[in-house]
């Protein structure tokens, strides 16, 4: 049991690779599960859910992270691309 009301806490570390892009995730994240409250701390992010299945929360924080960081890493190749085509 957590401390927030009767939820369950799961606290889930974030390495330093994936620390930058832990604001962009946590919007994904958020939309995905509303219900689940989030505090982020600097190498760890809880997660606060009613739910028993934080199996689930976790894997889908990690995909979140992991999908922001491919995005940010990618845009610039994505965007030298669509100009080449585009001939600019």
């Amino acid at each position: 049991m957590g401390d927030r009301s009767g939820k369950h806490r799961c606290d889930v570390a974030v390495g330093p690779a994936f620390r930058a892009h832990i604001s962009d995730a946590i919007h994904r994240f958020s939309y995905l599960h509303p219900s689940v409250e989030i505090e982020v701390g600097p190498e760890v992010i809880s997660l606060f859910a009613d739910s028993r299945h934080v199996g689930d929360l976790v894997r889908d924080l990690h995909f979140a992270l992991y999908r922001q960081k491919i995005y940010a890493e990618t845009l610039p190749l994505r965007k030298a691309l669509i100009e080449g085509v585009m001939g600019r």
